[in-house]
């Protein structure tokens, strides 16, 4: 099974963590990066719809997370962006043992 995550991120480093630790656990991740500045490397519906999980990578409530009525509907994880940066492909672990 390919597994695809789509990553919402507060930093660009939590994204790059993530997508490096995945790529060598052959798994693909996506991620856009919401700050004050708005959104960088928006997620299209397609890379979100196609996705097996949603992870939110914020200090935010998911209430918060601008958009997110482009991720209704679908199965989502919410960790701290210092867990990502500590232990990324722990992150991605725990994730994948849930799908399976």
């Amino acid at each position: 099974m390919n597994i695809k995550i789509a990553a919402v991120c507060d930093n660009e480093l939590s994204g790059q963590m993530l997508k490096e630790a995945a790529n060598k656990l052959g798994i693909t991740v996506n991620f856009e990066v919401q700050s004050n500045n708005g959104i960088f490397n928006k997620l299209s519906d397609e890379i979100i719809y196609s996705s097996n999980i949603i992870l939110f990578v914020t200090e935010k409530e998911i209430e918060q997370v601008e958009g997110i009525e482009r991720f209704i509907d679908r199965e989502y994880y919410e960790v701290a962006p210092q867990f990502v940066i500590e232990n990324p492909a722990n992150v991605i672990s725990e994730i994948t043992m849930d799908i399976n």
